[in-house]
């Protein structure tokens, strides 16, 4: 039985300048000082940029996780709030586009990748526009790789008609600079296995079980109802995974872990896993790490009014109006930055499909009582 599938495997490593390594994991990413990623001419990537935006110092973490599609997180550093990017490549023009709640507007990073390191080009947002000069700065961040594949596969082969299914999945991968201890650490938390040490191994199990799976269900499928378009599109299966970097400062790596699935039905499923890591304790944080006993009703407090100041909601308003839940829960879907804590809340944890998926800020200011 022919497969009809096509396999796409790119494997990006970031040009280094400088390759010492640093062989105690607990005092820093090792000697990343002068490394320079060449965005430009790089297949994928990943990389941390740093500049102005107006009077504002920015950070992002930028990376290219398949062919013309990029992916990342910025904050302005007086708040730490991270901010989700997603963004494509139109003859060398990046437009990165941010993750808000407002629809009538776009607010977009649009320009051009060097292979200096460096992001230059136009913001625009809240009616007004600024030139932004990002430049590479990974001095206390660790060095990371970014690997891709995609793959399809006929339903039934050997019917004309039969429906798609295509997989797609993209990791980052510690670099060589890293140091093994702080490596191994690092590609557990990514394959959620001490053993697997190989990215494009790792990447493929995955693929190929979506194809088995998708195969196997093929004993339930009827092909006379792929006659009917609409019918067989209900059998063109899709699976996307990504990761991404939120925040990436010694000791702290947070990691985005997406996935979407269609499987048939109306729409499909998908949501982002955080893991926040401390690098030089190698420990997955959690919220008992970061506050006192007896946090709970405080963070819910403070989560029940980010939500409301985000979506324009009076003091006076129930916010099961609008959600599944009378107040928020924290929960271990956290990210921690040097500034606050964010938790987010997968479709229908807390409210409709339709909401999406929502990830609410708070600074540590803010929570002074109930920090360890």
């Amino acid at each position: 039985m022919k497969r009809a599938s096509f396999l796409l495997l790119i494997f990006a490593a970031a040009l280094f300048s400088c390759h010492s390594r640093n062989g105690n994991g607990n005092t820093g990413p090792g000697d990343t000082t002068n490394v320079i990623v060449p965005l430009a001419s790089t297949p994928l990537f990943y990389t941390q940029l740093k500049g102005k935006l107006g009077d504002k110092e920015i950070t992002m973490q930028l990376l290219k996780t398949a062919p013309h599609l990029f992916r990342g997180y910025y904050c302005d550093d007086s708040t730490g709030r991270p901010v989700g990017l997603w963004g494509t490549l139109d003859s060398g023009l990046v437009n990165l586009y941010e993750e808000t709640n407002n629809s009538t507007e776009d607010r977009l990073f649009s320009g051009y990748l060097s292979d200096e390191g460096n992001f230059k080009g136009v913001w625009h947002g809240n009616g007004t526009s600024y030139h932004f000069n990002f430049h590479t700065d990974l001095k206390k961040a660790v060095p990371l790789q970014v690997y891709y594949q995609i793959d399809s596969a006929s339903l039934i082969p050997s019917f004309p008609k039969s429906p798609i299914g295509t997989v797609s999945s993209s990791i980052i991968w510690p670099d060589s600079l890293v140091d093994s201890t702080t490596a191994n650490f690092i590609i557990q938390q990514v394959t959620g296995s001490t053993a697997l040490r190989n990215p494009q191994q790792y990447i493929r199990r995955g693929i190929d079980s979506f194809i088995m799976s998708y195969r196997v269900s093929a004993k339930d499928a009827d092909s006379s109802e792929f006659n009917d378009a609409s019918a067989a599109l209900s059998w063109n299966w899709t699976t996307d995974n990504d990761m991404k970097v939120v925040y990436n400062t010694w000791p702290l790596l947070v990691i985005e872990k997406y996935a979407y699935d269609f499987t048939g039905g109306a729409h499909g499923n998908w949501g982002a896993i955080y893991k926040t890591l401390d690098l030089s304790k190698k420990k997955v944080l959690t919220p008992d790490d970061i506050f006192k006993p007896g946090y709970k009703e405080t963070l819910s407090t403070l989560l029940d009014k980010a939500f409301k100041d985000r979506f324009h909601m009076s003091e006076d308003e129930a916010l099961d109006q609008n959600l599944l839940v009378k107040s928020i829960p924290p929960n271990n879907n956290f990210i921690v930055t040097n500034k606050g804590v964010a938790f987010s809340y997968v479709p229908y944890e807390i409210g409709p499909y339709a909401l999406g998926q929502v990830t609410l800020f708070i600074p540590f200011t803010a929570m002074k009582n109930i920090l360890r």
